[in-house]
């Protein structure tokens, strides 16, 4: 990455930091309300159409979320009927995306949908249900439960693409669950809202932080890691990282950051802070800032 920075010497001391370790929480605080771009994949109102196995799917407006309808996936759970080697079998819905510039996932941030769950149950099983993502067949597949379902409630599920390594190739996706998780003639109605791929549509950082939220007061360099969206496979965009104490930057950087993780270092080695409290911020270009809190302490050299 290219870089530039500076470094401002306080003019003063600070007060030592006590010398217990103590681990202080990063703040984390990227981009509230950042704009989003969103292609939805599986409108019930188009022409794609689901294949099953022991449970049926069709759009339906017996549960909608804004009015709009929605894919209703519906399994009566047979532990005697199923196929033949395996009775108590896995019911389970494909949809396959036919449509090449369906499949490269690479420039979107999250796949996401929402999820009514009705069941004759009186609690869902640990994993009611799971996602698989072909990338691009079975034995490449991406798979995630989907523990975080809530009987008689919509909840939305979103996926970090960076947690699915082919997403440049995605062929496919399939809901299934488990027989065996269910008794003999349990019923389970999915309804599907607004599966889509979403993006950032502009630069924001996440997951900003230190690489340690304490170090030596004497350490020449600050290592900082982060991940940024909004930005296009093969494109950058300016990120400015700082320390700062009582809002006044002491050290400075610019890199020029690609989409995905970064990492880079922050050169302390002119500032030589005092042991203390301090925060560590960054932004990118049109974006808001990211920060998270770092503690020096006296080493035992100074």
């Amino acid at each position: 990455m290219k870089q530039t920075g500076f470094a401002s010497c306080p003019s003063s001391r600070l007060l030592a930091a006590a010398l217990g370790l103590l681990a202080w929480p990063g703040l984390h605080a990227a981009a509230a309300e950042v704009p989003l771009e969103k292609q939805i994949l599986l409108d019930p109102e188009s022409s794609l159409r689901w294949t099953v196995a022991e449970s049926t799917v069709e759009p339906s407006s017996a549960r909608t979320r804004t009015g709009a309808p929605v894919w209703h996936w519906h399994v009566p759970v047979d532990h005697f009927t199923g196929e033949l080697k395996y009775p108590i079998g896995w019911p389970r819905a494909n949809c396959t995306l036919r449509d090449a510039a369906a499949r490269d996932w690479s420039s979107w941030d999250y796949f996401q949908f929402w999820v009514y769950t009705e069941t004759t149950r009186e609690t869902l099983p640990r994993e009611p249900a799971g996602l698989t993502l072909y990338t691009p067949d079975k034995p490449s597949a991406y798979n995630r439960p989907l523990p975080e379902l809530e009987k008689g409630q919509w909840v939305q599920v979103r996926i970090p693409l960076s947690q699915v390594p082919r997403r440049q190739d995605v062929r496919g996706l399939q809901f299934h669950l488990a027989e065996s998780n269910y008794r003999h003639k349990d019923q389970l109605d999915l309804y599907f809202d607004e599966i889509a791929l979403v993006r950032y549509a502009q630069p924001t950082l996440l997951d900003f932080a230190p690489e340690g939220s304490v170090m030596f007061a004497d350490q020449k360099q600050l290592p900082l890691r982060f991940n940024l969206a909004g930005v296009k496979p093969g494109e950058s965009a300016p990120v400015v990282c700082e320390l700062r104490k009582g809002g006044i930057a002491l050290a400075q950087m610019t890199v020029e950051a690609g989409r995905g993780p970064q990492r880079l270092t922050l050169d302390l080695s002119r500032v030589k802070p005092a042991a203390g409290e301090y925060e560590v911020v960054a932004r990118a270009a049109g974006g808001a800032e990211a920060a998270a809190r770092v503690r020096l302490v006296r080493s035992p050299w100074q």
